[in-house]
């Protein structure tokens, strides 16, 4: 049987604030882009009435904090639905606001770590076999359709953040999180690192998978 997120046989989640590396530049981005420090007041109280009114397993680690990323991106939508009654208007600076700050920190980390890999084509796959585990964890879905030395997919086939956003019928911000992979996979340079990264669709964007597809390429 399929569980799915807010269930009401399962106790409250422990949510903590180590995930305030995504959160606290998210929430400080919207108030600098809206002009108003007040904002951070009214974003926090939102983003903390919501992440505690679910209930769900209480499992620690990745689903904790997929769950208070999540929610603050509603928290925010909600919060600034009066300020940008334009949904798309609304959805762009939403976007702005997550990738931004902390794009070059991760594009930099993620070109280091491939720069100083024996085989940076290994050294990707590997993260992203760990990562389906230490960052999304038991409430995502994936499967690997091709895993070969020279070409290896992770494909997500449940998403956990689409669930959740669906649920409070705001499916479409999904999409914001997923611009969020932008951040290391430019960071990917495929005549120096030897191979490509690609996502042809998303749950986001109505494909049935989201397809992470990584193929090594000869460099010169």
């Amino acid at each position: 049987m399929t569980r799915h997120f807010g269930s009401d046989d399962t106790p409250e989640v422990r949510l903590d604030s180590g995930n305030d590396i995504v959160v606290g530049p998210f929430s400080a981005a919207i108030s600098a882009k809206c002009g108003d420090p007040r904002l951070l007041r009214s974003l926090h109280e939102r983003h903390d009435a919501l992440r505690r009114s679910h209930r769900v397993r209480d499992e620690s680690g990745p689903t904790g904090t997929n769950i208070t990323v999540a929610t603050a991106l509603l928290a925010a939508d909600r919060v600034l639905s009066d300020r940008l009654p334009d949904p798309e208007q609304r959805q762009k600076l939403l976007e702005q606001a997550l990738v931004e700050p902390l794009a070059e920190m991760t594009q930099e980390a993620t070109a280091a770590a491939l720069d100083t890999a024996d085989d940076p084509f290994a050294a990707m796959v590997a993260t992203a076999r760990e990562r389906e585990t230490s960052a999304f964890g038991p409430r995502f879905v994936f499967a690997h359709p091709v895993d070969g030395d020279a070409e290896f997919i992770s494909e997500v086939r449940h998403c956990f953040f689409h669930e959740l956003l669906t649920r409070h019928g705001a499916g479409h911000l999904t999409s914001i999180l997923c611009a969020f992979d932008a951040n290391w996979m430019d960071a990917v340079v495929p005549g120096r690192h030897g191979f490509t990264v690609d996502r042809a669709t998303t749950i986001a964007a109505g494909g049935a998978s989201c397809p992470f597809r990584f193929r090594r390429v000869a460099t010169g």
